[in-house]
């Protein structure tokens, strides 16, 4: 081999070697100003802290592998309906100042949640790079919510309907008609045995069709009742409303038996043999769960290492015990 094309093979070596220490240097010599790929990847479930005494809400997201963390300060005053939105997809932007609103990409030496939120700080763990972002950016939060009322029925089951653009169903299904729809209504047929209690589901699979009907005679069609016991105020079909089968008027007739019957231990709502009326007791108070979840995107955050146009923060879930039916 020719000392000339061993000196050839030297020269385009060493030009490609040059090439790539250029261009290491030129990623790790960025400025503010400069534009480089940062991969920011963590689970994207975010928690909550918050701080009454300083008046602030901390969103945050935490990975040990490395230790890093995400984290969203914002004040609780004027940012309640971020966690009850008054409407489906209802949108806020807040404008990160770096004092009010601040948005913090940190690194640490060991586990983020000892310091997160922490009364007394773990010892031992600390920040080791703090990177905020300037102000310009924008914090931007997407509330959306379901209801249900946890009685063994998903909602879809339940005549909800089709969603409105404003979040309603508007043709959601009201057995009982007392202005409660079934799919937040945890006693579809107001006979003051919850939804829930009439086995609406025996199989477990979500599907009420296999409900218990205990009125139902498969052999004598005519004149029996269809309906489930969850949608029916006479389970036993003796002509007495359920609900007025409440021998103590607790507001549960679950708990009452005729001992005197052949079958003393049938409740009397469901004994059709037994078929005296007592006055109806006070009606259980409705509940039903409201699960919020609040998407957060961090837009044109620069973090000193990098100009991030967008940031997928993640999803914040939270649920809501409310009282009551419709919503105002």
């Amino acid at each position: 081999m020719s000392n000339s094309f061993i000196f050839a093979l030297k020269s385009i070596i060493m030009r490609q070697l040059l090439y790539i220490i250029f261009l290491v240097g030129f990623f790790y010599s960025c400025d503010d100003g400069d534009v480089f790929e940062v991969t920011l990847e963590f689970d994207q479930e975010l928690e909550l802290c918050i701080d009454a005494n300083q008046g602030d809400n901390l969103l945050y997201d935490t990975k040990v592998n490395p230790a890093e963390s995400l984290t969203l300060l914002f004040p609780i005053n004027n940012n309640e309906e971020i966690f009850d939105p008054p409407e489906q997809n209802f949108e806020k932007i807040l404008n990160i100042d770096g004092s009010n609103v601040m948005f913090n990409y940190r690194r640490y030496n060991g586990n983020p949640e000892d310091l997160i939120c922490a009364v007394v700080p773990n010892p031992g763990t600390t920040i080791i790079e703090d990177y905020a972002a300037a102000s310009g950016a924008e914090a931007v939060f997407m509330s959306s919510y379901e209801d249900d009322d946890n009685d063994g029925i998903p909602s879809e089951f339940e005549g909800r309907g089709e969603q409105a653009e404003d979040g309603s169903y508007p043709d959601a299904i009201d057995t009982d008609g007392d202005g409660i729809p079934n799919y937040i209504d945890q006693d579809d047929d107001n006979d003051n045995i919850p939804t829930a209690d009439e086995d609406p589901d025996p199989d477990g699979d979500g599907d009420p069709s296999d409900a218990l009907n205990t009125d139902f005679d498969s052999e004598m069609m005519a004149g029996s009742n269809i309906l489930p016991n969850y949608l029916d105020n006479d389970d036993d079909g003796d002509g007495t409303l359920t609900i007025n089968e409440d021998e103590d008027s607790d507001g549960s007739p679950l708990n009452d038996f005729d001992e005197e019957d052949e079958d003393p231990n049938t409740a009397r709502y469901l004994n059709p043999n037994v078929s005296e009326s007592f006055d109806a007791g006070a009606m259980e108070t409705n509940e039903y769960t409201r699960t919020v979840r609040v998407r957060v995107t961090i837009l044109e955050a620069n973090i000193g290492i990098a100009n991030l146009q967008t940031i997928d923060m993640g999803t914040y879930t939270l649920s809501i015990p409310l009282t009551g039916g419709l919503l105002d």
